[in-house]
């Protein structure tokens, strides 16, 4: 196993983005649940790991941050890359990780600094959502200019984007 490409996904389409990285890799990798990170920090044969993440109301899983935290001389010790999954890169601008106050606070919060970052518009979902969290992403989205029409399902992901990253992250990778 060379490589390992781990997700925390709110409502599934960080993995589903994960996974469309993993079909895209060139070389041995492996999808797992970010809550398995853990298990896998310092194995003999990870050369390198990507760590995908969902952004929701303003904030990465909590347990994620804290873990990442708690491995960073590992993850620095191997390549890595990091991309966030969010509604507000939807829009022309706002998928630059490096202007992003949500990566900057990751990134401190965490004291990781991956070799490449990504950013990728989510999925809205209404038809998934429970009630309040209908309620509070419709307001969300009527505030920034999106669509808070409360039934709607639109993806927003740019699959090339994400076809890029990957093939661009493991093919570093092989040549390492």
């Amino acid at each position: 196993m060379s490589a390992i490409i781990f997700y925390s996904s709110t409502d599934g389409h960080t993995k589903k983005i994960a996974e469309t990285m993993a079909r895209e890799w060139q070389g041995d990798v492996q999808v797992q649940p970010a809550s398995q990170l853990a298990e896998f920090v310092g194995l003999d044969g990870i050369e390198t790991v990507v760590i995908g993440a969902s952004i929701r109301y303003g904030h990465f899983n909590r347990e994620l941050v804290n873990t990442i935290a708690a491995n960073t001389e590992w993850l620095s010790s191997i390549q890595s890359a990091f991309f966030s999954v969010n509604l507000t890169a939807r829009k022309p601008g706002k998928d630059d990780p490096a202007k992003s106050p949500y990566i900057q606070k990751f990134l401190h919060a965490t004291g990781w600094l991956p070799d490449h970052i990504a950013m990728f518009a989510g999925k809205l979902a209404y038809p998934q959502y429970r009630f309040w969290d209908k309620q509070m992403i419709r307001f969300i989205m009527s505030i920034t200019g999106g669509c808070a029409d409360g039934r709607s399902t639109i993806e927003y992901t740019n699959w090339n984007e994400v076809v890029r990253f990957s093939k661009t992250v493991s093919k570093l990778a092989a040549a390492h």
